[in-house]
């Protein structure tokens, strides 16, 4: 049976990326009723009053009746989130925005909850700033929204998952969550890692001296530290894996940066620059 746009939409998490996707379905499908719960009222009052048809959600059972709900929550919540939504009257397509997927699996899977109806999602968007003030409608459509199906997820939740997304004008990309997993852990999670560490290298008694290129890398570290714990902690595996193969190419540039003669140095260099041209041309 084909999927049909929902008569009710819930939202679990009023901040950059959850208000994102509000104002997104009020551009987008403003007859379609969106319930918005938040553990701070003032957030998810925010959100609700700039869809057309928003409203707040008190507790977590007054989105009982939505046919699906996106879970916008940080990392280390998601979890317990989807599981209570899973419970709720009428079986909701749950949808989750979080930036590590098999952490995610891994609780539910422990704790015995049926994800059939469960798709994990990550839409590659967002910032530096947090908060639904910080929210647009296009930062939900200016990167793609990934779906990472499990081995257990209703063939109708996925295509229920894939027709709202369609509707909302945002490109989708499916892969495994393993596979999700390890792409973020070098392109996302890594760079902030190595962010924190190189801002916590910084003498702020030197602030008037240090150079842009070290504000442009550290500057990442401005990002909200919990935030970033959690996902550092749900993705540690692969984390790992990258920054291991990070430490050995730093170490091979510094062994080159040795050599009397700087010819295997300016190639790597430029073998880099061009691979970054490529990927800023490909954009």
């Amino acid at each position: 049976m084909a999927a049909e746009l929902p008569s009710q939409i819930g939202l679990v998490g009023a901040g950059l990326i959850g208000g994102s996707i509000g104002q997104r379905l009020a551009r987008m499908l403003p007859g379609v009723p969106l319930r918005v719960h938040d553990m701070s009222p003032g957030n998810a009052a925010f959100v609700a009053e700039r869809h057309p048809r928003g409203s707040v959600a008190v507790e977590m059972t007054g989105l009982a009746g939505c046919d699906v709900v996106f879970v916008a929550t940080p990392v280390s919540t998601i979890a317990g989130h989807v599981a209570a939504l899973l419970t709720l009257e009428g079986a909701p397509v749950v949808i989750d925005t979080g930036s590590a997927k098999t952490a995610i699996l891994d609780v539910l899977s422990a704790n015995g909850v049926d994800m059939a109806r469960f798709v994990p999602g990550h839409p590659l968007a967002g910032g530096i700033s947090a908060g639904p003030g910080e929210s647009r409608a296009q930062i939900l459509a200016s990167r793609p929204f990934v779906l990472a199906p499990h081995d257990t997820v209703e063939a109708d939740a996925l295509d229920a998952a894939r027709m709202l997304l369609d509707h909302l004008g945002v490109e989708v990309v499916e892969m495994s969550p393993s596979a999700h997993d390890a792409m973020l852990a070098t392109g996302s999670h890594l760079p902030h890692l190595i962010a924190f560490a190189l801002a916590a290298m910084a003498d702020p008694a030197d602030r008037a001296l240090i150079p842009n290129s070290f504000r442009g890398v550290a500057g990442f570290a401005e990002a909200d530290a919990q935030m970033w714990a959690d996902i550092f902690h749900a993705n540690a595996g692969e984390l790992r894996k990258s920054a291991e193969i990070f430490t050995k190419r730093l170490d091979l540039l510094l062994a080159m940066a040795d050599e009397t003669a700087p010819g295997a140095l300016l190639e790597t260099l430029e073998e880099a620059r061009a691979n970054f041209d490529a990927l800023e041309n490909d954009a």
